[in-house]
């Protein structure tokens, strides 16, 4: 998989359905969205049945934490859509860097929700931390680690001032 395989991605879907809110980009794909309160710990899964893809993401996280994982579970269904035929996949840890398929769902969650030009545009400031930069883009520490780490994939020169940790949002 090449360094813009999954920017690429993200940027024709952006491009074709208008939005970079992985909620409206489902809705317009007619995938089933739903909460549940059933597990705790899991924080969102998706699945296909009778020719219909779902999507549940859990009742318990924050409205931020929401929209992550909904654009997390539609990178599972761009990019690894084969899969979801034989098992449903379930997320109990984000930002997962140890197995590939999650690693590419957490950096097409990245490229979806945080766009390239505002990342540019704030980080002309140099009054903006790391910290301040994410708190602009209403971005958890970890997610900008995944956008950044897309950008120096793809050629850009930024900084990568935190590990991109695997437990994050396992607490």
């Amino acid at each position: 998989m090449g360094n813009s395989y999954i920017y690429n991605k993200v940027e024709k879907l952006v491009k074709k359905f208008k939005t970079r809110d992985p909620f409206e980009i489902l809705e317009e794909m007619n995938v089933i969205v739903g909460e549940t309160d059933r597990y705790e710990k899991l924080k969102g899964y998706c699945f296909l049945s009778c020719q219909t893809i779902y999507v549940m993401v859990s009742s318990f996280l924050s409205e931020e934490e929401k929209k992550i994982v909904a654009a997390h579970e539609l990178g599972h269904i761009i990019l690894h859509r084969s899969q979801l035929k034989m098992a449903p996949m379930k997320d109990d840890v984000l930002y997962n860097m140890r197995d590939n398929t999650e690693y590419e769902a957490n950096l097409f969650a990245a490229d979806l929700i945080l766009d390239d030009k505002e990342i540019a545009d704030l980080s002309k400031n140099e009054d903006l931390n790391y910290f301040g930069l994410c708190s602009c883009l209403n971005s958890s520490p970890e997610l900008m680690s995944f956008k950044l780490y897309s950008l120096i994939k793809r050629g850009q020169n930024y900084n990568m001032p935190l590990e991109i940790q695997s437990n994050f949002l396992a607490k």
